[in-house]
């Protein structure tokens, strides 16, 4: 069975009525979890009541949490989320425990033979986690970037680096636009700027989305697109992430086509966007319903 491991922040998303496990890479991996994959995630949380509450969570939904670090000087991280129509913005806390991942020699049974790498760049903000990650980029057989820009947690110098480190690459139009500006490449064509990022990063796939409009994936050799699917949005939080699971899980461990790898991920996407909270339950009836209407 397919190896996978995510790598950087849980924290607790706190909305202005609850609070709710989160992080993309945790929300990654707690899709990759219900889908049945072999999963595994490499965060560290604070040795405090959130934390605790985080463990609790491992617990009860059969996680496995032997590669959740519990540090004692720094706190569980938190993001202060407010929606407005839908869409969030974050206020993301700095220096708590997810900052400081520190990379185990007891990790080393995973690390030989780890198939696929999940990660994003927040994750790599502090120079402790960064180094942890680096690490894990050269264990892996194939690296999995979710570019997935917050704020300004970010300098050109990582993002280069985690380009480099990567053989999958998926940004939303936004981030798209970013690496064009970084990278002073000054394409308008979106097909031709795909096609110059995978090449000068050597990717073998890359993958954007466009929100309510639509996604798309290119191989080097082929691009589809799959337009998104028209649902009543309450809750933004976490689609991208059930997005991406989504298609690693078809397109990695199913092996199933670039087409519809994409059309099931993207369906993923838009029925989370239907629920609160950023990994709801969703249902094969749900699935199928979208798919096949």
């Amino acid at each position: 069975m397919i190896s996978i491991v995510c790598f950087g922040e849980v924290l607790w998303d706190v909305y202005p009525d609850k609070k709710i496990v989160g992080g993309a890479p945790f929300n990654v991996f707690s899709r990759l979890h219900s889908l049945g994959n072999n999963v595994d995630f490499i965060s560290s949380i604070g040795n405090d009541e959130l934390g605790n509450q985080i463990l609790e969570h491992f617990d009860n939904n059969d996680y496995n949490r032997k590669f959740l670090n519990v540090d004692d000087n720094h706190k569980t991280g938190k993001v202060i989320i407010s929606l407005k129509n839908g869409e969030p913005t974050y206020k993301i806390l700095s220096d708590v425990a997810w900052d400081f991942i520190p990379l185990k020699a007891s990790y080393d049974e995973i690390l030989k033979d780890l198939d696929i790498l999940v990660y994003g760049s927040l994750g790599s903000r502090n120079i402790v986690s960064f180094t942890s990650l680096k690490e894990l980029t050269k264990q892996s057989k194939f690296n999995i970037l979710d570019l997935n820009i917050r704020e300004n947690y970010y300098d050109f110098e990582k993002v280069r680096f985690l380009l480099n480190s990567a053989d999958f690459l998926k940004v939303n139009l936004g981030e798209l636009e970013l690496i064009n500006q970084l990278f002073n490449l000054n394409i308008s064509n979106t097909q031709n700027l795909i096609s110059k990022i995978l090449k000068q990063f050597d990717l073998k796939y890359l993958c954007v989305t466009n929100g309510e409009v639509e996604s798309m994936i290119y191989d080097g050799n082929h691009f589809e697109i799959a337009k998104s699917f028209e649902v009543d949005s309450i809750d933004n939080v976490g689609a991208g992430d059930n997005f991406l699971a989504a298609l690693i899980d078809e397109l990695f461990v199913k092996k199933n086509s670039l087409k519809s790898s994409l059309k099931i991920a993207s369906a993923y996407g838009a029925i989370t966007t239907t629920k609160n909270g950023a990994v709801p339950k969703i249902n094969n009836y749900e699935l199928d319903l979208m798919l096949n209407p």
